[in-house]
């Protein structure tokens, strides 16, 4: 009996290590208030377990989520950029759909458009994916047009302001001209003197 306990007691030990390994514990107690929907609460646990292990890529990618739910998007994306995401256990389809989705507001539309790509390739049921993906090619459209109309704008404002420097400038030449034949009508009386 006594030799069973033992086994038994090592096999819970065995089984529930990560409870008792600190690392583990803040970074479950930081999914479950992620999962409460309190990021503020959930971010300051995943940081306190980056503080013990910060080359862990769970904690990274748990981090940048975080970051993501509370508008950091920025920090989110600096968190992403250190993550392999081979190793986060995270599917690659759902790590490039997060990283599209923080390019995508930061209007980084381009490289969220990538990202989209790749999530898209590891799984092409992705409907998700596909709805941002689409999103953005219409987001790209509407900046390249919105572009083009400013450009044409600026052409438009240019070329007014060339009419009204073309009319200032013809107005001054007009002045000088008259200004030059008062010269010459003064110094038109006067006698012309040999020069021997």
């Amino acid at each position: 009996m006594e030799k069973k306990l033992t086994i038994l007691l090592c096999a819970i030990i065995f089984l529930n290590w990560h409870w008792f390994e600190p690392v583990s514990r803040k970074n479950n107690e930081g999914i479950k208030a992620y999962e409460e929907k309190l990021y503020n609460k959930a971010l300051e646990k995943f940081l306190s377990a980056k503080g013990i292990r910060p080359s862990s890529p769970e904690l990274k990618s748990n981090t940048a989520s975080a970051l993501f739910n509370l508008n950091k998007y920025q920090e989110a994306l600096e968190e992403f950029s250190k993550i392999d995401p081979e190793k986060t256990g995270v599917s690659g389809s759902d790590f490039f759909y997060n990283l599209g989705n923080t390019y995508f507001r930061l209007n980084k539309f381009k490289e969220a458009l990538e990202n989209y790509k790749k999530s898209i390739i590891f799984d092409s049921e992705d409907i998700d994916a596909k709805k941002n993906f689409e999103l953005t090619l219409k987001k790209m459209k509407e900046q390249d047009k919105n572009k083009d109309d400013k450009d044409k704008d600026d052409q438009k404002q240019n070329e007014n302001k060339n009419e009204k420097y073309k009319n200032i400038m013809n107005y001054l030449n007009q002045k000088e001209k008259e200004q030059m034949k008062k010269i010459k009508g003064k110094t038109g009386n006067s006698k012309k003197v040999k020069d021997w």
